[in-house]
C-alpha cells in the first residue's frame, strides 16, 4: 500500500497526470534514458541519491543497487517532468475556462489574527475549491518548480479565503491560516 502523499508539488504531478496525452515509460531504465536526456546525471544523481556513473549504469540496464526508495524517487522525477507543454495548455484551459481546482486535504491549521496565533489540535478532512487567484499562483509557482513551502502557503490562503474566513465580518478579514501538520493531499481538475 503507497504511502499517503504529503507533498503538494507531488499531489499536482500525480492531477496533471491525468491529462497526458501519452503514458511514461513504465521501466526504470527507460525512465532514466528520458530524464538524463532532460538534464545531466550530476544533477539528477543529487536528486536521486546517487552517483552519476551509477545513473548511466542503470540507464543501460545494470540495475543492481537500485533501491525500492531510489524506484519510487525515479518514479516522482518522471512524474515532475513528464509532457511540460501538455501540464501548462491544461492548467491555462482550466483557468481561462473556469474550471476549479478542488484541493482535499487532512490536516492541522494554525490561525493568525490580530490577537494573536492559535493553533487548532484537531486533524481536519478538507475538500475545497481554491479561488481562480489562488490556483493560478498555486499552478505558476509549480511551473516555477517553487519549493513545497511556497506551494503550502499559496494552498494555505487559497484554503483560508474559501472555506475558513469566508463568513469572517471585513474589519477580521486580516487573519491568515497556515498548514501546521498535513497527512494527506490530493487535488482534482
Amino acid at each position: 500500500m503507497p504511502l499517503p502523499n504529503t507533498s503538494i508539488a507531488h499531489a499536482l504531478d500525480l492531477a496533471d497526470a491525468r491529462h497526458w496525452t501519452r503514458q511514461p515509460p513504465k521501466r526504470p531504465a527507460t525512465r532514466l534514458r528520458h530524464l538524463l536526456r532532460q538534464t545531466t546525471p550530476s544533477a539528477l544523481a543529487l536528486r536521486l541519491f546517487a552517483y552519476p556513473h551509477t545513473l548511466t549504469r542503470w540507464a543501460e540496464g545494470d540495475l543492481d543497487g537500485l533501491t525500492p526508495a531510489q524506484a519510487t524517487l525515479i518514479e516522482r522525477e518522471i512524474y515532475r517532468t513528464w509532457q511540460p507543454e501538455v501540464r501548462r495548455r491544461a492548467h491555462q484551459q482550466i483557468l481561462d475556462h473556469g474550471g476549479c481546482v478542488t484541493a482535499q486535504l487532512h490536516a492541522r491549521f494554525a490561525y493568525t489574527t490580530r490577537s494573536g496565533e492559535f493553533h487548532d489540535p484537531r486533524l481536519l478532512n478538507v475538500i475545497e475549491d481554491l479561488p481562480a487567484l489562488h490556483a493560478r499562483h498555486l499552478f505558476d509557482a509549480r511551473h516555477r518548480d517553487a519549493a513545497d513551502d511556497e506551494l503550502r502557503r499559496i494552498l494555505a490562503d487559497g484554503i483560508g479565503e474559501a472555506y475558513f474566513f469566508c463568513a469572517l465580518p471585513p474589519d477580521q478579514q486580516q487573519a491568515a491560516l497556515t498548514i501546521s501538520d498535513l497527512h494527506l493531499i490530493h487535488f482534482h481538475y
